[in-house]
């Protein structure tokens, strides 16, 4: 999982939860211009990416999805799902919205249980 954050503090949060919780964890991006790069290089089985990251724009959505094509792409947001739905204009890069309200061991849990569907459906 690659995890995609520019709050470093929250970023070793998410990476300790999911390495904690025996998630894989192959990268850390701290801005889209990184976390493009990182996930054509590494093509990661997910891709955890906050929302609020700078110079957000549906160009760095799409960039990350030709990136990595068959990555997960989950939003770990401050917004409710509705906001961040609305953000992206429901353009259908986005395949998981959670909330960083919700607590640690629940994110990871869907996290974990999306990805292994996912790798099981084969998409």
């Amino acid at each position: 999982m690659l995890v995609c954050e520019d709050a470093i503090g929250y970023r070793m949060l998410i990476r300790r939860w999911l390495e904690d919780a025996d998630v894989d964890v192959v990268g850390e991006a701290s801005s889209w211009t990184e976390a493009v790069a990182m996930a054509g290089e590494l093509q990661p089985d997910a891709v955890v990416a906050d929302l609020w990251m700078p110079t957000l724009d549906m160009e760095a959505l799409q960039a990350l999805r030709t990136a990595a094509p068959t990555a997960a792409i989950v939003s770990l947001s401050g917004l409710s799902s509705a906001d961040a739905e609305n953000l992206v204009g429901g353009a259908g890069v986005i395949d998981l919205f959670l909330s960083k309200r919700q607590p640690p061991a629940e994110i990871v849990e869907a996290l974990r249980i999306f990805v292994r569907d996912r790798l099981a459906a084969g998409s």
